[in-house]
């Protein structure tokens, strides 16, 4: 117990020590706000970028604490991901934080799904034909099963689709095993997770008196050659029967796909790589007591994820050839950037 006690006290002693010397080491410990009370009622929290627009994002202290993890409201609704905007300390000297909260939805898989087991078929048109494994779920709720050529995404369906849809799934079972049952893979447990967050992507402090300045070459959209890994994991199927479309009506077309699965407006574009420069003004809060200011830079992701449900987990045990998800996550960087201001230091 003597020991116990100890390190209690031995701990207690290390942070009261680390907390001396890091007030003595500056003086930003006597250049802290004078309270947690003391904040505007209304101050900058950020600035939004979009489009090569800078709107400013203001917020409330008398709503929410500048400290709290829940980033405060902002008042102009300018996005759909104002919830997410990271919020910096009110002490420039702490870490900005690594990411902003983060909305999480889950809808149903997409009407295919891409599998990287390896196959052949005999067709009587074109021979023996390889490729890799898909299940398809048709519009008359018949489930396709066939092979894909991963350099086109071209399509082959597998002969013994005639066969099940002329004597049914339960018959093809009976006969053959449970490898047959591909309606398990589209048995509604299986979802698509969409997690969408800013992250950080750099950060510094600047004297009060000066500017902030970010500047960060910054890439954005899928290209043309990921455009296949993307409509793996969201399990989309392009209305090309070979290959991917033209740039646009790829990304159109992964665009509305995505907006009716999640019911809300989801824009995806083709890859850029863009030079992204952001300048904030000099603290112009005469209240404000630190003598330095932090900024950040935040670029809006989202990472979309497979999650297999019971009936997929056991099709795919029962049918082993399939082999795994051909993609079970993909992460989509939009152009959206966030850029947070120290609490208090603009108004």
């Amino acid at each position: 117990m003597q020991n116990v006690k100890r390190k209690v006290f031995t701990g207690a002693l290390a942070l009261l020590l680390a907390a001396s010397v890091s007030a003595g080491a500056s003086s930003k410990a006597f250049a802290a706000q004078d309270g947690k009370g003391k904040l505007p009622e209304k101050y900058i929290q950020g600035y939004l970028v979009k489009d090569g627009k800078k709107t400013p994002v203001y917020s409330d202290s008398n709503k929410q604490k500048s400290d709290s993890k829940i980033p405060m409201s902002a008042e102009d609704g300018t996005s759909e991901y104002a919830a997410n905007y990271p919020t910096l300390s009110a002490d420039p000297y702490a870490p900005a934080p690594q990411k902003g909260n983060t909305t999480t939805e889950s809808a149903e898989i997409g009407n295919i799904l891409y599998f990287d087991g390896e196959g052949s078929i005999n067709s009587d048109k074109d021979g023996t034909i390889t490729g890799k494994y898909y299940l398809e779920k048709k519009p008359d709720g018949n489930v396709e099963m066939g092979l894909y050529d991963p350099e086109t995404l071209k399509l082959h369906p597998s002969p013994l689709n005639a066969v099940r849809i002329a004597i049914g799934e339960e018959e093809m079972v009976k006969k053959y095993g449970a490898a047959f049952a591909w309606s398990k893979a589209f048995d509604g447990t299986s979802k698509l997770k969409r997690e969408t967050q800013f992250n950080l992507v750099k950060t510094s402090t600047a004297d009060k008196a000066v500017t902030y300045n970010f500047k960060e070459d910054i890439t954005h959209g899928v290209q043309t050659s990921d455009m296949f890994s993307f409509a793996f994991t969201v399990g989309y199927k392009f209305s090309v029967q070979e290959g991917v479309p033209g740039v646009a009506q790829a990304t159109e077309e992964i665009s509305s796909s995505l907006t009716e699965t999640y019911q809300h407006n989801i824009s995806v574009t083709d890859q850029k790589t863009t030079s992204e420069s952001f300048t904030s003004p000099a603290v112009n809060n005469p209240d404000y007591k630190y003598p330095v200011y932090r900024g950040a830079g935040y670029q809006l992701k989202s990472t979309y994820t497979i999650i297999p449900g019971s009936g997929l987990s056991q099709l795919m045990k029962d049918f082993s050839e399939l082999g795994d998800l051909a993609k079970k996550q993909y992460q989509y960087n939009d152009d959206e950037m966030y850029f947070p201001l120290t609490p208090g230091s603009h108004i």
